[in-house]
């Protein structure tokens, strides 16, 4: 042990640590234990977008690949849901580096270190046939597409909630359209997430937008929102939030901090994609953001908007 990082990230470090060890020792050996990693970047004009996520399912041995790009004018999207994993193991959280995998006709590997420090770093490689379209169906489409990219944090992971962790930074890297390299530097983020999986979740909105040292990231449910804000190199938990409905191009919303305070804004939907899980097919946009800590751009999510 360094002494030095020890007392410097000491709390913070045993809270991250114990909530997601905790977490994974009572659902490791679950048959409906899973886990889920994410890297995304926005371009802050939203004309470039990248997000991948890899799904692990330990006891069935199968896992999903979501590969979702934005590149010159042009949607690809990928829906993985036949990948094989290298081993059944639940991925170790229980450190300060982590790395998952999925491989098989597309692969990706997502590892991080220093997951409870403020200069965590991530990396991703991921490779599949995109199709070229916004509403992908399962399997695999005809464009090769390869991602390199390293995640550099802005502050020190967020437990948000109990086997699930947030954070905002910056990626940079490549990605590779059919033949074509395109280089980023852009803002980004990671999140991961290991737990017993519910029969899916009740309807929610999930809201992610950053900018240049600040961002917000807040799920909304019936009962309640969770979430933080992050500006000015502090982070703030987020205990209420209120957003128009699904449907509008426009849509405002307010948080309210743990310090009573609020934060509001509107997010300009840019153009929308959606994930078909379940049967079912789960909407999200790419948005623009105005809010009263200037311009955000992220990701607008809704599961079972109707409800």
């Amino acid at each position: 042990h360094h002494n030095g990082s020890n007392e410097k990230h000491g709390p913070a470090r045993q809270l991250f640590v114990g909530a997601i060890v905790m977490h994974q020792n009572v659902i490791g050996a679950d048959p409906n234990y899973a886990e889920s990693v994410a890297m995304t970047g926005h371009s802050m004009d939203a004309n470039t977008t990248f997000d991948v996520r890899i799904a692990r399912f330990p006891a069935s041995g199968y896992g999903t690949l979501w590969m979702y790009v934005y590149i010159d004018g042009r949607q690809f999207a990928l829906v993985d849901e036949s990948a094989e994993l290298t081993d059944t193991e639940a991925t170790d959280v229980s450190g300060s580096d982590s790395e998952f995998e999925v491989t098989g006709v597309s692969s990706a590997t997502l590892s991080a270190e220093g997951r409870d420090t403020p200069t965590m770093h991530g990396r991703l490689q991921a490779r599949g046939r995109l199709h070229a379209v916004a509403h992908p169906v399962p399997g695999e489409g005809e464009v090769p597409v390869a991602i390199n990219a390293v995640f550099d944090a802005d502050h020190v992971p967020i437990p948000v909630r109990p086997g699930r962790i947030e954070v905002m930074g910056r990626v940079k890297g490549s990605i590779l359209v059919d033949g074509t390299a395109h280089q980023i530097d852009i803002p980004g983020k990671w999140h991961e997430q290991v737990g017993v999986r519910p029969q899916f979740a009740p309807a929610f909105t999930y809201l992610f937008v950053q900018g240049a040292g600040s961002g917000i990231m807040a799920t909304r449910f019936a009962e309640g929102a969770w979430g933080y804000v992050y500006n000015e190199g502090t982070v703030r938990s987020i205990i209420a939030m209120d957003i128009a409905p699904y449907g509008a191009t426009e849509r405002a919303f307010t948080a309210t901090l743990e310090d009573g305070s609020r934060l509001s804004g509107s997010a300009r939907v840019v153009r929308e994609v959606s994930v078909p899980i379940e049967g079912k097919r789960r909407p999200g946009a790419t948005v623009l953001v105005e809010s009263d800590m200037g311009p955000l751009v992220g990701v607008l999510n809704d599961w079972n908007p109707g409800q």
